[in-house]
């Protein structure tokens, strides 16, 4: 055996004695179990935070926020979407053309509603198309149908739009031979009373049924109590003195050109001004409601 390993047993024999014997001359030591630690208790996962409901805005003309349509071209139309994105799906918003400026003809993807909110407006369907309409006129543009917009006023010109879908401008060769949009001139509207003096022209889709756009007038003087609808409800004032609110100590004061939106759900009252009557666009995604809407006449 080579010496390296026999003295690796040598040793290995020495401490097995070693051991036996002090196992045989001292008793055993008892031992002791360490006390099992408890379990870390689980921290409870947070609960997911909902996203913050929407709340009501408005914004007279003066205050709303423009943005140039094309950042490249910051001295052409502005926009400011008040529900939606233009880019994303459908979406409602308040256009702004400088004086004097005329887009090429064009066409959309999607088909939307123009509402004119102030004079000067002209919508029309060759390339040289003239004609400036009064406010309050509207138009139902189809997609896919050549048209133009220009504002023939020495002002700015603002239109609300209400779009099925994303926007775009698709340039186009020629007109339409037929076109199939309709334009109402706002000196040409039928008003038909729905409740206590309120007037409406539906200018798309069916109040009772489903989504729609339409235009309200309201007696001077008019309130309403506080009340709900069960659509969202969106707005631009186009003639008159308005005041909308939580409640009576909360009313905000729009005049011409103002914009608001209001979730469905959303407690409001309405207060047209004493001195003419209010006149407004308005659009739902959802059938009109009226039955909790109490109307109270200026007093006289």
């Amino acid at each position: 055996m080579p010496r390296f390993a026999l003295v690796l047993a040598l040793l290995a024999c020495s401490a097995c004695a070693s051991t036996s014997a002090t196992k045989s001359d001292a008793p055993p030591a008892a031992t002791e179990e360490a006390p099992a630690e408890a379990a870390p208790a689980e921290e409870a996962a947070p609960a997911a935070e909902a996203p913050p409901a929407p709340t009501a805005k408005n914004f007279n003309l003066a205050d709303v926020p423009f943005a140039p349509f094309n950042p490249e071209q910051p001295e052409g139309i502005h926009v400011y979407p008040i529900t939606g994105s233009p880019s994303a799906g459908a979406f409602t918003a308040i256009v702004r053309l400088p004086p004097g400026y005329r887009t090429p003809l064009h066409q959309h993807t999607a088909s939307y509603t123009g509402i004119a909110v102030s004079e000067g407006m002209m919508h029309g369907f060759t390339a040289d198309a003239t004609g400036a309409l009064p406010r309050l006129s509207h138009w139902v543009q189809p997609a896919g149908e050549a048209h133009v917009d220009a504002c023939e006023s020495e002002e700015p010109c603002h239109f609300l739009v209400f779009f099925d879908g994303a926007v775009d401008m698709i340039p186009s060769d020629a007109a339409a031979a037929e076109p199939a949009a309709k334009v109402t001139r706002g000196d040409e509207i039928e008003w038909v009373e729905v409740k206590a003096g309120v007037q409406m022209a539906v200018i798309q889709g069916n109040p009772k049924e489903g989504a729609f756009h339409a235009l309200f007038q309201f007696p001077a003087g008019m309130t309403t109590n506080v009340h709900t609808h069960s659509a969202t409800f969106v707005g631009g004032l186009l003639s008159g003195t308005h005041q909308r609110g939580p409640g009576p100590d909360q009313l905000v004061t729009l005049t011409d050109g103002a914009v608001w939106s209001e979730p469905a759900g959303s407690p409001h009252m309405e207060k047209c001004g004493a001195e003419s009557a209010c006149i407004f666009a308005g659009a739902m995604d959802g059938a009109l409601d009226t039955a909790a809407v109490e109307l109270t006449a200026a007093p006289e």
